[in-house]
């Protein structure tokens, strides 16, 4: 199956659907400039994903030893393994006992949700698909289907913007709340919690300590940016924790985090400009004269409307194929968006009083206004 083109032709849904549903094995490659990521699929399954810019945060190693699930030093060990043996690094630290195939699996999956997560923002690109053999691995059974990763990634897409107005930055400190006065504090005890709570959600919750940050709760506990930060606003909403403030990263932190390759030339460059500016305006050439004596007057600039609509069209589209996967076809009618809970009605009027246009033909849909 010969399966290449542009982003702008096919969208990332599509091209996943697709592969998914014809049972295919290979590798999708997606790149933007100097962007890749690839995509592995054994019989319409994900197995795997690679992205040559995500850096460090999205290595296996890095992402437990954040989770405070091995050390350093044990992971260095495991790292020498790896060269010699050229086994994965998961199964090796199975294999060692320092970690379960639950633990792995988990961080195989995050991995997979927050790359292709990062592909549905990407405007712009070309793809192609290779039918090859593609090793999975061999004692960590392991695969996700497409049609389920589509279904959530829409549903992270569409819910983000509500969850980021509830946890507006990662250094967020929550604690556990107090019961109200008048009820019982069994409310709160481990027996309780179990009956009310989710595995997932009691996992954060213990991880809710006053004290550590929204990201160090994300790191901790492998469930992913979107699903730890849902759970979260969902402890907050049963009235389980709550806000205390901001805890800013130290200096230390701050340091570790600088490429000091990049920031030297970045400090040049700035240099350099600096000293042209002071140079231009202590001789003051000729050709400036017009810019020293011409006034700037204020002016009030709006956000264009078609980024406006642009935006709103997106939600609205994204919507429609939460719908498709949810029920295989496209709703007869845009109310039925709203009346699933995928929309507000307000989305539905790209300016007061005037409704998109949408018809469906052949069972594909159009969308205008």
């Amino acid at each position: 199956m010969a399966l290449q083109g542009t982003l702008k032709d096919f969208s990332i849904t599509e091209i996943i659907q697709l592969i998914g549903q014809q049972l295919k094995t290979g590798v999708l490659k997606i790149q933007r400039g100097k962007n890749l990521v690839e995509i592995s699929f054994v019989d319409g399954m994900i197995v795997h994903v690679y992205s040559n810019y995500r850096g460090k945060k999205d290595l296996i190693g890095e992402i437990l030893v954040k989770a405070q699930l091995i050390t350093e030093e044990q992971l260095e060990r495991v790292l020498r393994i790896q060269k010699e043996t050229l086994k994965y690094l998961g199964e090796i630290l199975v294999e060692l006992g320092l970690l379960t195939k639950e633990d792995i699996q988990k961080v195989i999956s995050t991995q997979i949700y927050e790359t292709i997560y990062d592909l549905f923002w990407w405007e712009d690109g070309t793809f192609s698909f290779d039918l090859k053999l593609v090793e999975s691995y061999k004692k960590i059974p392991f695969a996700l289907s497409t049609e389920h990763v589509l279904l959530n990634i829409l549903r992270m897409v569409d819910e983000w913007a509500e969850i980021e107005k509830k946890i507006s930055s990662p250094h967020m400190v929550f604690r556990k709340s107090s019961p109200p006065e008048g009820k019982a504090m069994d409310l709160l005890s481990p027996q309780s919690l179990r009956e009310r709570l989710t595995s997932e959600q009691e996992l954060i919750y213990q991880l809710v300590d006053g004290t550590r940050t929204v990201q160090e709760i994300i790191d901790r506990s492998l469930l992913g940016k979107f699903n730890a930060s849902e759970i979260l606003v969902n402890l907050m909403e049963m009235g389980l924790i709550e806000p205390v403030g901001i805890r800013t990263p130290s200096l230390m932190k701050k340091v570790r985090s600088i490429n000091f390759r990049e920031a030297l030339a970045f400090t040049y460059y700035g240099a350099f400009l600096a000293f042209l500016f002071i140079l231009l305006i202590y001789f003051k050439p000729s050709f400036l004269r017009l810019f020293w004596d011409s006034k700037i007057e204020r002016v009030n600039i709006e956000v264009p409307s078609f980024y406006v609509h642009r935006a709103q069209m997106d939600r609205i589209q994204n919507a429609l194929e939460v719908y498709y996967l949810e029920n295989g076809a496209y709703p007869q009618s845009l109310e039925e968006l709203v009346s699933s809970r995928l929309l507000e009605r307000r989305d539905l009027y790209y300016q007061k009083g005037m409704l998109y246009h949408y018809e469906i033909k052949e069972g594909k849909y159009l969308l205008k206004h």
